[in-house]
């Protein structure tokens, strides 16, 4: 029998984010439980149209699942693109669900107060015929004094034919923004008002601070951010019981902000960075932008790196042993997915082995 997650990291559906799931050692992959957002359909500026057809779009998404999750049980959520219709008319949901359970995927579809009636309609029967159950997906904005968040939960399962012994429970604070004390009373004000803590399979407080952009972050140094979500996590585990039941779960947004960021290619000036997770922060090792002085600058800021008390050691996670390489020449530069997968996989590795070592299993 698999163990149950530990943690669950909202990721955005793209080659980087995937690939880190992929390169995880087999301990820590087994402790966690993904909730992955497929992206919107990537824009081409140069032409003003959508780069692809949705159904094209949507059309890879269970192979790539099945090379980086296998028989890892996952949550798949399209908050993007929840209304449109592929070509066959079914809503987008509807033909991921089906090419997923093809392929033996454990999947869990994730639902809210956005979702279509089309949307519905598919994620409650892939809960009733894959017997895997759903996942509410539940945001701040859902507890204000206007809505009935009790009816609305309701409604939602009784749509999907579903019940909350069968459902996952996910209360996304999203960005915490800088006021950590603020986060506590939010947290718990939220969690008074959710009704029967107990009747639900699992429940998961996901939340983020990551910025959005680095252009704060002073180029040729080494910055620290603070992890606020995982703050709030050790604050209201020192009062258990104000938590809605023991076993809640951690969730984040890796290194990520919430809302994902497109620009235009032909506009856009990214800098040379490594995102890189130590015990309570975050570390931001910055170069300039790579259109100007090219990806090469990784190999100093590899450097840079390893150099640090915080770095982890080569032997860590995959992150580890190609930042490791990438210092002495042996690996990279690559390239921006590649170091999106770099940090990905080192960050992941590291909150599973935190709560882990907090429950004494690893």
């Amino acid at each position: 029998m698999a163990p149950e997650p530990i943690y669950v990291p909202v990721l955005k559906g793209k080659e980087g984010e995937f690939a880190a799931l992929e390169a995880l050692t087999p301990d820590i992959h087994a402790r966690l439980m993904p909730l992955i957002e497929v992206p919107d359909v990537p824009y081409d500026y140069a032409n003003d149209r959508p780069s692809k057809s949705l159904d094209d779009h949507v059309a890879g998404v269970a192979d790539r699942l099945l090379r980086c999750c296998h028989d890892l049980p996952l949550y798949i959520d399209l908050p993007w693109f929840q209304e449109e219709d592929l070509a066959d008319g079914r809503v987008a949901l509807e033909a991921i669900l089906a090419d997923c359970a093809n392929k033996g995927l454990k999947v869990l579809p994730v639902i809210s107060r956005r979702s279509s009636a089309k949307y519905l309609a598919a994620a409650g029967a892939h809960a009733q015929t894959g017997g895997l159950g759903l996942c509410v997906r539940l945001l701040v904005e859902d507890f204000e004094e206007d809505v009935d968040i009790d009816s609305e939960i309701k409604r939602l399962l009784g749509v999907c034919g579903a019940n909350e012994n069968s459902s996952d429970l996910v209360i996304d604070l999203e960005d915490l923004g800088s006021e950590a004390s603020h986060a506590v009373l939010v947290a718990r004000s939220v969690f008074s008002m959710i009704k029967g803590h107990d009747s639900w399979r699992r429940i998961v407080l996901a939340a983020a601070s990551f910025p959005e952009d680095l252009r704060e972050v002073n180029p040729e140094r080494i910055s620290t951010l603070p992890r606020r979500e995982w703050e709030l996590w050790k604050t209201l585990q020192k009062r258990p019981k104000l938590l809605p039941r023991p076993d809640i779960i951690f969730g984040d947004y890796a290194i990520s902000h919430p809302e994902p960021t497109e620009l235009d290619p032909r506009t856009m000036r990214m800098s040379a960075s490594i995102r890189y997770t130590t015990q309570e922060n975050w570390l931001v090792v910055k170069g300039r932008n790579v259109r100007q002085y090219g990806f090469d600058q990784y190999f100093d800021l590899c450097k840079a790196l390893i150099k640090r008390a915080e770095f982890f050691g080569e032997n860590y996670s995959w992150g580890d042993q190609y930042i490791a390489l990438c210092a002495v020449g042996q690996t990279g530069p690559g390239n921006a997915t590649t170091w999106r997968k770099v940090g990905t996989n080192h960050h992941l590795t590291v909150i599973v082995r935190q709560i882990a070592s907090r429950r004494d299993e690893l």
